[in-house]
């Protein structure tokens, strides 16, 4: 930056140049990334725990979709509607299926993900909305828990009724 020649008590001072800095040094660069990798470092199990939390609660608030679904498609075509598990496991992810037709198709789960407790032959829905005869008298509960350590389960509820519900926690 130049300064302006200016008279000052009868003097004039010449024009000074200041050097301009731009930029970071080595050493000041050097820091900032210590301690960004020290935050990091610190965060990341807490964020994993996160992550495996989210895709239980997500796993969870699919299929809670994808058996009000079936349950709304059973009623509106006035046909038995099921959800069927693809390939026998529950992990491989699922099918709502209505008179020989699959309306949707769920993709697998997260590897980390396991369900249990859930029913092998799927959930048939009669043209009530209620749980038909076949499939059982009692709630269905699915619980879905995680491999990663510090992860909170969800359980999945299905009253004989047909309404679907999810709570944290393993079922009991």
């Amino acid at each position: 930056m130049l300064v302006n020649a200016r008279c000052m008590n009868g003097r004039h001072r010449q024009p000074i140049s200041t050097r301009r800095v731009a930029g970071f040094t080595l050493i000041e660069a050097m820091v900032v990334v210590a301690l960004v990798s020290i935050l990091v470092g610190i965060a990341a199990p807490g964020f994993r725990s996160f992550i495996g939390t989210m895709n239980s609660k997500s796993a969870a608030f699919d299929l809670i979709g994808d058996l009000t679904a079936a349950r709304s498609e059973a009623v509106k075509r006035n046909q038995n509607a099921t959800v069927v598990p693809v390939g026998g496991s529950w992990t491989n992810g699922w099918q709502v299926q209505s008179g020989g037709n699959t309306l949707r198709t769920r993709a697998a789960l997260e590897s980390s993900l396991s369900v249990s407790g859930a029913p092998a032959a799927g959930v048939t829905f009669g043209p009530n909305g209620r749980l038909s005869a076949d499939t059982v008298d009692t709630n269905l509960k699915w619980s879905i828990s995680s491999t990663i350590s510090g992860v909170t389960s969800r359980c999945v509820v299905v009253t004989p009724t047909g309404s679907a519900r999810s709570s944290p926690g393993v079922c009991s």
